[in-house]
């Protein structure tokens, strides 16, 4: 009986850090939009709410998204790393579309990086002024 107990005990622990890894790993992040082609009834919306979303298409993207998400991740304190050019977040954040979403259309919002900026200006720091005057600057262009 006790060979049981032990055995059941190691595979629960087995099958949790199997979970843990799973949900804790680094894919790469994806710009995500809101989708406008459901073509069948959206049911369960409020449980299932990432059926209201997609990935971007190369063609979709936004195009302040590579320049800007950086900052948009380091403002939301979304942890990510950074290999061969390609940005890296957590799959359980990337699984929450409606999150990536929000991200996806701060970097194209110019008055969202205003609003930072005179936050910014308020909370004296200044170093971060300075790069989102660069960052506001390269919407004029």
């Amino acid at each position: 009986m006790k060979k049981k107990i032990y055995l059941a005990i190691i595979v629960i622990i087995i099958l949790l850090s199997v979970y843990f890894y799973w949900q804790n790993r680094y894919v790469e992040l994806r710009p995500v939009l809101v989708n406008k082609d459901l073509r069948e009834p959206v049911l369960f919306s409020e449980t299932f709410h990432n059926q209201l979303f997609k990935i971007a298409k190369p063609n979709e993207i936004p195009p302040n998204f590579y320049k800007n998400i950086k900052w948009v991740l380091q403002r939301e304190h979304q942890e990510y790393i950074v290999k061969n050019g390609v940005i890296y977040i957590r799959y359980k954040y990337m699984n929450d579309y409606e999150m990536i979403w929000n991200h996806t259309t701060k970097t194209s919002n110019l008055e969202w990086f205003k609003s930072q900026r005179s936050m910014d200006s308020i909370n004296g720091e200044y170093k971060n002024i300075e790069e989102l005057d660069r960052i506001i600057k390269g919407f004029r262009d």
